[in-house]
């Protein structure tokens, strides 16, 4: 199993200023397509948002991890994005989100998928409150080196 480090490059680490839920997860599925070389962005996004029907992936305390697996993808990828003013999300607590981290990767390796999201959950249990912060993506991707 990869790093997290490995997995949510310098790049993948955004500051939105989106107005709405869709328009972030727009920003995030472009970004982490574009640096990971995935494609096409349309069935990512289309994912994205099927995934979001089914069940609001913003679970409280701020944060949120919209996740898809789709066919054609090799290996997992993760981004991360800040909203300092909280994008409304339909949270499962009804609070504005603020933390989204996106993970998208293969619809075939459902024990990485887990792995993956137990290293995200701990990182974001572990960083949440100082995640805000910080001013730019270095400080947040030496964060990512211990987990």
């Amino acid at each position: 199993m990869k790093s997290l480090s490995r997995l949510l490059t310098k790049e993948r680490i955004l500051w939105l200023e989106s107005h709405t839920k869709e328009e972030a997860l727009r920003a995030m599925v472009e970004n982490i397509s574009q640096t990971a070389g995935l494609s096409p962005i349309e069935d990512i996004y289309k994912a994205i948002l099927d995934r979001e029907k089914l069940l609001s992936t913003g679970f409280g305390l701020g944060l949120a991890i919209p996740h898809a697996k789709l066919p054609g993808i090799k290996d997992f990828a993760v981004g991360l994005g800040i909203h300092r003013r909280g994008l409304e999300y339909e949270s499962l607590d009804d609070k504005p989100v603020h933390i989204l981290v996106m993970i998208v990767g293969p619809n075939s390796h459902q024990e990485e998928y887990l792995q993956v999201l137990s290293r995200v959950t701990s990182f974001l249990k572990d960083n949440r409150e100082n995640l805000l912060n910080f001013k730019d993506s270095e400080e947040i991707y030496q964060l990512t080196l211990d987990y």
